[in-house]
């Protein structure tokens, strides 16, 4: 079944049949450096130009992503931060131009930058035990860049947003269920992925064609996306 095999020590993309599953490896955070950008928008990159159908993400361990890798931003925050800013934009904007649904099987928190990523996907699907989504920014006292914050008050409710955002609730995925961040939970990890291959399984089966799919996704969110082309294409990078 297994017909593809890309690792890149961070994470790693695998196909089954016409899904591929690309997957945050190993029992860490999976914050958000230049190298996990890189590796994830190669892995992306690589979806886009195959011929398959669906792309599920999804995590080992107990984070699905905690969000920016603080530690790589320490010794130079004021460049650093904007720059890997602009990386997850990039990455988030990767994912809503792709040519295929997506779908997150959030098997653990997601926090931060890790919400927005998890929020990037067409659909999302979190194991009910484990887990909470966060935004994490009022208490670090960290305003949200606006390209960011238009793809959370694209995917959410006003009352969702507003209580994520200025009061940083954690919504557990009996909490997020409720309020429609994500479309289904589960029992466990193992059941979260399926439940995640399962709907991906039943979708690609269906003769939409990929091109209009990825036109049906830009035409839902036009003015989030060209936003995030603005703000990741902007300049005063630094070199890593």
């Amino acid at each position: 079944m297994l017909g593809l095999f890309f690792s890149a020590g961070m994470c790693s993309l695998e196909r089954f049949g016409s899904i591929l599953v690309l997957r945050l490896t190993g029992e860490t955070e999976h914050r958000f450096s230049p190298a996990l950008c890189s590796q994830l928008r190669q892995h992306i990159a690589t979806a886009a130009a195959s011929d398959a159908r669906a792309l599920v993400t999804t995590n080992d361990g107990k984070y699905f992503s905690n969000g920016l890798d603080l530690e790589w931003t320490k010794p130079e925050p004021q460049t650093r931060v904007p720059y890997i800013l602009r990386e997850l934009e990039r990455l988030v904007l990767d994912l809503l131009k792709l040519n295929m649904p997506t779908y997150a099987a959030i098997c653990g928190h997601a926090a931060a930058g890790g919400l927005l990523f998890a929020m990037a996907h067409d659909h999302r699907i979190m194991r009910k035990d484990r887990g909470f989504l966060y935004s994490a920014a009022v208490d670090i006292n960290f305003v949200l860049p606006p390209g960011s914050s238009a793809l959370l008050r694209a995917k959410m409710a006003p009352k969702v947003f507003k209580d994520m955002i200025l009061q940083g609730v954690k919504y557990t995925g009996i909490m997020a269920n409720e309020v429609g961040l994500v479309d289904s939970l589960q029992e466990d990890s193992a059941a979260t992925l399926k439940e995640a291959l399962d709907q991906a399984s039943k979708f690609v089966e269906r003769p939409w064609e990929k091109a209009a799919y990825a036109g049906l996704r830009l035409s839902m969110y036009p003015e989030l996306i060209e936003r995030l082309e603005r703000e990741s294409s902007s300049g005063g990078f630094i070199t890593v």
